[in-house]
């Protein structure tokens, strides 16, 4: 969001928002880890107070007083009471007065396991959830739990962002698809100014996540039929040079 004093114009729209989050993870956590991973207590001497009143990642890092990282959390929907590490927020000093502070993802043993657990619990909501009385359906209002299924595993696959690129563009491709599977189709556009994966990210639930994305995807979601007349993709994509070359196929081709 910031890269040294410069405003990354891609994600500082997120910078206000993504602050107030690391201020509530300090918050409840009273701590945060230094470069090295090495924790930095917090809850002495009035900082988690100065942390509170903080405007700026430098005042944060005025506070702490070295570069430091902290993680968000997911609420877990696959084991009561339990959270899955987030995101992690860094903020670097870069200079005598800029700093880095960004977002990462990190990509631990331990972690791929606790989503991977979690995204295969969701994908079974989703499969109960439509694979029962309401399969096939054409009622939206019989359709909400599925609907919000499948925003759910969305908020999931968004805040674990295994891949080194393309992450957010799956994740939104493979929602839509799961919901045109289900017989409603998508027909608007994201709000302006609106990033689905940061909307994820900046929510440490996935009801709250469910909520937010909701009012503006819902009303845009037209129940339709039309996929069954699409061609099927393994006839049509018969070998994997095919797959391949669909994949590649670019409009400058």
């Amino acid at each position: 969001m910031i890269l040294g004093q410069a405003k990354v114009v891609r994600y500082f729209p997120n910078y206000e928002r993504t602050l107030e989050i690391a201020k509530t993870v300090i918050k409840e956590r009273t701590y945060v880890r230094s470069k090295t991973d090495k924790i930095i207590h917090l809850s002495e001497a009035g900082k988690l107070e100065e942390i509170m009143h903080a405007k700026s990642c430098s005042d944060l890092y005025r506070v702490v007083g070295e570069d430091f990282w902290l993680a968000t959390w997911c609420n877990s929907t696959a084991v009561e009471g339990k959270q899955l590490e987030g995101t992690r927020i860094t903020v670097v000093k870069m200079g005598e007065h800029g700093f880095d502070f960004a977002i990462r993802t990190p990509s631990t043993p331990a972690r791929w396991e606790d989503f991977d657990e979690e995204m295969a619990v969701a994908w079974d909501t989703i499969s109960k959830a439509y694979c029962g009385e309401n399969y096939g359906s054409t009622d939206f209002d019989m359709l909400e739990n599925v609907r919000d299924a499948i925003l759910r595993m969305t908020y999931y696959w968004y805040n674990f962002m295994p891949l080194s690129r393309g992450s957010a563009a799956v994740g939104f491709i493979v929602m839509l698809g799961l919901l045109l599977a289900a017989n409603m189709e998508f027909t608007g556009s994201i709000p302006q100014g609106l990033q689905v994966d940061w909307e994820a990210i900046l929510n440490l639930d996935p009801n709250s996540f469910v909520d937010s994305v909701k009012t503006w995807l819902y009303p845009s979601l037209k129940v339709t039929t039309s996929w069954k007349d699409y061609h099927d993709v393994a006839s049509t994509f018969a070998t994997t040079g095919s797959v391949i070359s669909a994949l590649s196929f670019s409009s400058d081709d």
